[in-house]
């Protein structure tokens, strides 16, 4: 009886092949994980980025942004209060100001706030006393969600909440920040009077090249403002244990990234400008687009920051150090 041939059933076990989709997603691993192995720096990004991406960097920024959106309002009523109140004699002074933010919004929108700052000098302790309810109401939402995001991205979650210690802690945290950055304002604003009143005292406003220094003392001073924002956002909003020392590098990091978020902006609404339509709609929107941005890279330097080795190497023992008392497993 003569036996015929039978085929092998396939190998169940076999892996499928895969689809040139996955065999594409595969390579980028592949080229990702080589980059991360020979660089550095790229696996620090790498592991930062990841870190932002667990702790839901982008939903903490958006409570963020509602709220610091929100204060502008009130800001421009402290404004028109502070023009009716100090500024009432000084018709030059007032017109200054006027041009000033006139020219810090593109198209109509300028010279609409300007409008409406004209219209509520007239009633300048109303309209202080609403501005300042205003801006402390959303100063301090917009802080309460910044110091929970900040201790997140730092410790893995937030504290306990305490109403009157999270409020008092968020109110002197404001006042840190709003105190820190008139400071860094009034320097650059007087150390680039000073420069040109220097540069015209020794008639050398005209030489070709030393106009430049003006530009540069600016930009490096309000460089070194913006660190210090950082060092304070870093150290001061999570009450992170790190000394400051630690904390330069993410700062570093935190005012180089945000002076090329300012620049992008000042692109965009150079944009915008000439268009009428563009410059209604465009105004706002974009201011909302950029604070979401900013606090969004605020967040991705804390973990940055975070995701340091020098901070790392810090951190890990005492996360894994048993709590006191605890029996020995």
């Amino acid at each position: 009886m003569s036996s015929t041939p039978t085929r092998e059933a396939p190998d169940a076990e076999a892996p499928a092949r895969k689809g040139w989709p996955a065999r594409a997603w595969d390579r980028v691993e592949s080229t990702i994980g080589t980059a991360r192995r020979r660089s550095p720096w790229f696996d620090h990004l790498a592991r930062a980025g990841g870190r932002y991406q667990r702790l839901q960097g982008d939903l903490m920024a958006a409570g963020v942004t509602y709220f610091a959106f929100l204060g502008l309002f009130p800001v421009l009523l402290l404004v028109a209060s502070v023009i009716g109140l100090v500024l009432a004699g000084d018709e030059l002074l007032q017109r200054e100001l006027y041009e000033a933010i006139r020219a810090a919004f593109p198209g109509s929108t300028g010279q609409d706030i300007v409008a409406d700052l004209r219209g509520a000098v007239g009633s300048a302790e109303v309209v202080g006393a609403i501005g300042l309810v205003g801006f402390v109401y959303a100063g301090l939402r917009a802080m309460d969600k910044l110091r929970i995001g900040m201790e997140r991205t730092w410790k893995g979650n937030a504290e306990e909440p305490e109403f009157l210690r999270d409020n008092v802690q968020d109110l002197l945290a404001l006042v840190l920040l709003g105190a820190v950055g008139l400071a860094s304002l009034g320097l650059t604003g007087v150390a680039t009077t000073a420069t040109s009143w220097l540069l015209g005292v020794l008639r050398l406003e005209d030489v070709a090249g030393l106009a430049v220094l003006t530009t540069v003392v600016t930009l490096a001073l309000a460089f070194l403002g913006d660190v210090v924002v950082f060092l304070w956002l870093l150290k001061v909003v999570p009450a992170t244990p790190h000394p400051v020392r630690r904390l330069l590098p993410g700062a570093l990091f935190g005012a180089v990234g945000f002076e090329a978020l300012k620049l992008i902006g000042n692109l965009y609404l150079a944009l915008i400008s000439g268009s009428v339509t563009a410059s209604a709609f465009g105004g706002a929107v974009g201011i909302l687009v950029w604070i979401n941005v900013v606090f969004r890279f605020a967040f991705f330097t804390a973990a940055w920051t975070a995701t340091l080795p020098a901070v790392e190497s810090v951190a890990r023992p005492a996360e894994e150090e048993p709590a006191a008392g605890a029996p020995a497993r």
